[in-house]
């Protein structure tokens, strides 16, 4: 679109920003130079448009020289969808790319244009805005609260599906695979492993289609979770690792979150040295190390503070529950009260860590903290941890404070 002549250009350091936070795949230790970012890009408009010619949208660094001085910012729907999986954006906004001028000729200078009214365009995004307070409503008021939103924009996307020009389809199978995979952590979180399994696939059908680096290693990584909680140690592993192998075209703090997993994975396989490295390593990725990404961004939960729960939880599984919870203390005040189900999960690996430590009258304490934070979280996932803890201690029912955490759990069921 040309530029309205009154336009003021100013450099697009957002867009350079995330080129030089990708490793250059000809240099060790250097960051993307522009050519290798217009090589990614013109390879991943052959990934997203397969069996056409797309020869037409192929840029070369002088182009992405002008992105980044500003002197383009709304290059051509194929061209962003390539930049936004190539730098690994949900957005046109997160690359700080918008239309310098509207339809009537005002410019627009400071923000990302609107979607024309009714358009395939204002549809998707719309239900990408939506997905953003799905996300919120599960921290609020639970996730079984967040399902129903989520299972009602589902049917919405898969009419959308069927209906959507070719241009604008990899948009809307991006934003199913978004969904899907949210609809499979929902369902975890309420115990419904099947129906979680079901949607993570199905979102990792759809990340492959468009081959989608961000969504098929974020659908991984939600099965590697499943398959650890189903105690399926090795698979778990084997699925953290091939999640990994996206990493390079990810964003920070989903970088962060799959070392979580690889580490939690390979403590329970008792590979606890290689947990611990990738736990150090992860925090040059922590969300709170790259701030400015809308907090319901894929792995913006992923704190310094959540990593060094995990740092507990796989101290425990090494068997050193005193030193997990010297971790966990200093960790537990990091955690946002608003992340009520990461919190109430916290406190339960802490209470787990005490009675491991023959201290059943603390974890009962701890517990007994975590139990009505969990309820209102709605956490299925970490009440029944609460019930396992205490049929773990109620062999110390003497005990006052394991005796009114048991009558308060017994309460609750």
């Amino acid at each position: 679109m040309p530029r309205h002549p009154d336009a003021v250009i100013a450099p697009n350091i957002v867009l350079s920003a995330a080129r030089k936070r990708l490793p250059s795949p000809m240099r060790p230790g250097q960051c993307m130079s522009r050519s290798e970012l217009a090589d990614a890009v013109n390879a991943t408009l052959n990934a997203i448009y397969p069996g056409r010619d797309v020869t037409a949208h192929y840029v070369d660094f002088r182009w992405i020289g002008k992105l980044e001085r500003g002197e383009h910012r709304w290059p051509s729907e194929a061209r962003r969808a390539a930049l936004r999986q190539t730098l690994g954006a949900t957005t046109d906004a997160d690359l700080d790319l918008y239309s310098p001028r509207r339809s009537d000729g005002a410019h627009v200078a400071d923000g990302p244009s609107e979607p024309r009214p009714g358009s395939w365009d204002e549809a998707i995004h719309l239900l990408r805005e939506e997905w953003h307070l799905l996300v919120q409503n599960d921290k609020t008021f639970g996730p079984e609260y967040a399902l129903m939103g989520v299972s009602r924009q589902l049917a919405i996307i898969e009419v959308i599906l069927q209906e959507v020009p070719e241009m604008l389809r990899p948009s809307a199978i991006r934003l199913a695979a978004q969904y899907a995979e949210s609809a499979a952590w929902l369902n975890q979180s309420l115990n419904d492993h099947h129906a979680g399994h079901r949607w993570a696939q199905q979102a990792l059908f759809w990340a492959r289609q468009i081959a989608d680096p961000t969504m098929t290693a974020w659908a991984i990584y939600r099965s590697s979770q499943q398959k650890l909680t189903a105690g399926r140690f090795t698979q778990a592993v084997e699925q953290a690792e091939a999640a990994l192998q996206h990493d390079q075209k990810l964003p920070g703090p989903m970088r962060a979150a799959l070392r979580v997993q690889h580490a939690h994975a390979l403590a329970c396989t008792g590979e606890h040295r290689a947990a611990m490295r990738l736990l150090d390593d992860a925090h040059q990725w922590a969300a709170d190390r790259r701030p400015g990404k809308p907090e319901g961004d894929h792995g913006s939960y992923c704190t310094s503070g959540y990593i060094e729960v995990h740092r507990g939880a796989c101290l425990q599984l090494a068997q050193r529950p005193d030193e997990a919870i010297i971790v966990l203390n200093e960790a537990l005040p990091t955690i946002p009260s608003r992340h009520r189900q990461d919190f109430a999960s916290a406190l339960l690996t802490k209470a787990t860590a005490h009675a491991a430590a023959s201290q059943p009258d603390l974890a009962a304490v701890t517990a007994h903290r975590a139990l009505p934070i969990a309820r209102r979280a709605g956490s299925r996932r970490v009440l029944d941890g609460l019930g396992q803890l205490g049929i773990t201690i109620r062999g110390h029912q003497q005990l006052p404070h394991v005796r009114a955490f048991l009558d308060e759990l017994k309460g609750a069921s």
